[in-house]
């Protein structure tokens, strides 16, 4: 990739928004989706998921940053997008990331009620209540009126009311915190969001568990605790707890971030990575290890250090910067070929390789927080060809600013995505994932 500046984290910025665009679709962002608990890699429209949290904070933070009008309008866009794609429900188009087309995706709905609140708190209420309604309708008849557990005083994950994700919760709690700024009502955060941040400090480790301490742990089904930690997730959690303190002053939402993130740094490896899971017996799963989806740590890192609680993580930054190639888009992970068995070619799952909406949005918001006080310049996304496997079969991905094709090595086309539509044109069975 040629250099545009001489800043590294406005190159990767301005490279990474030129990808963004070409994943743009009609009714929104689009593309497949890589995740570690299934794939969506048939559906490509656009999915209003936790994709336009990153989305719309990244846009206004370089609106902030640079002055620069043309990012605020792509921030209206972005929460234009949500305006149009909320159903009657007042749930939203495809936002269940991985399981899209489907809706009512959690944390993704809240996700994008934080980015709708966000955005109207920049443009002012009064002059853009649209996108307040939108979003307080979701939280209402969405998130309150089916997932509130009144007996448990927290936000569960189902109507069913019998499992519980803090990650997920906690990205509710932001949501309300937002509310209350922008309507002046304090019973969004005083009824709703800080009895559900002290349920998550309740699946918190102790002193007496070792390394664990500080991690949170996964979920609960039935009341029976998932005793299973996430470092990606657990630095979802940090940031709303921070959100607690403020709004409360109590102590314990400020500890228990700190000793969140002092779990997440103390699994690092030496090249800035992360387990995906710590598992209770001290074992670690790195299939797969996350490269975009680092901006979420990195975030949650940078947020806690305006308290005085720094953890270093050049390491990490430098991986997330490394995962960039020249589409501008970060890549997924790496090691995603070891779920199935051994990958004996040593080459990278075509998973690993993609460039996703939904984990770039968080390399995008983080890294839009950094860039320079200054206008930046115009950046356009290349092509990038790889060699990659998908269930021991080798083949080539070639993404372009137009599509993303895979061939085996006969040449013949395995997959193809035309950017902009709903569906590939061509799926063979390897990518019928789930």
């Amino acid at each position: 990739m040629s250099e545009l500046t001489n800043s590294p984290i406005d190159n990767a910025l301005v490279l990474l928004e030129a990808w963004l665009e070409t994943m743009r679709c009609p009714g929104g962002y689009g593309g497949p989706v890589a995740h570690w608990w299934q794939q969506s890699l048939l559906y490509t429209g656009p999915g209003l998921d936790w994709r336009y949290e990153g989305i719309i904070l990244g846009y206004l933070l370089l609106w902030k940053n640079t002055g620069q009008a043309q990012w605020l309008e792509k921030a209206c866009r972005a929460g234009n997008d949500l305006l149009q794609g909320q159903l009657k429900s007042k749930n939203f188009k495809a936002s269940s990331f991985e399981r899209n087309p489907a809706i009512a995706g959690t944390p993704h709905e809240a996700a994008c009620d934080i980015g709708l609140l966000s955005l109207a708190l920049a443009l002012g209420e009064i002059d853009q209540p649209k996108y307040v309604i939108c979003a307080e309708q979701n939280i209402k008849e969405f998130l309150i009126e089916k997932l509130w557990d009144e007996q448990s005083r927290s936000f569960c994950d189902n109507i069913a009311k019998n499992t519980f994700v803090p990650n997920k919760a906690a990205t509710i709690c932001e949501a309300l915190f937002l509310l209350a700024e922008v309507t002046g009502e304090s019973r969004w955060v005083d009824y709703y969001a800080l009895p559900t941040l002290n349920r998550i400090l309740q699946y918190q480790c102790g002193k007496e568990q070792g390394r664990l301490e500080g991690a949170v742990a996964q979920n609960s089904i039935d009341n029976q605790m998932v005793l299973k930690y996430f470092p990606l997730y657990n630095a979802r959690c940090v940031t709303a707890l921070l959100k607690g303190y403020r709004w409360s002053g109590q102590a314990r939402f400020l500890d228990s971030a700190i000793k969140i993130m002092r779990f997440i740094t103390s699994w690092s490896f030496g090249e800035g990575s992360f387990p995906t899971v710590v598992y209770s017996n001290g074992t670690t799963n790195t299939a797969p290890n996350w490269i975009a989806a680092l901006g979420d740590i990195l975030r949650a890192n940078a947020e806690l250090a305006t308290f005085g609680a720094d953890f270093k993580m050049d390491g990490s930054l430098q991986r997330l910067l490394n995962g960039q190639d020249d589409t501008g888009g970060i890549q997924t992970a790496s090691g995603f070929a070891r779920q199935a068995g051994r990958n004996r070619l040593n080459l990278p799952d075509v998973r690993d390789v993609l460039h996703v909406a939904g984990w770039c949005d968080k390399a995008f918001r983080f890294l839009a927080g950094y860039v320079s006080k200054a206008p930046l310049p115009e950046a356009t996304s290349g092509t990038f060809e790889v060699a990659c496997v998908l269930k021991g079969q080798v083949l080539k991905v070639v993404e372009t600013p137009e599509f993303l094709e895979v061939k085996n090595r006969q040449s013949q086309i395995r997959y193809r995505w035309q950017k902009g539509k709903m569906w590939p044109m061509v799926a063979e069975a390897e990518f019928w994932l789930k």
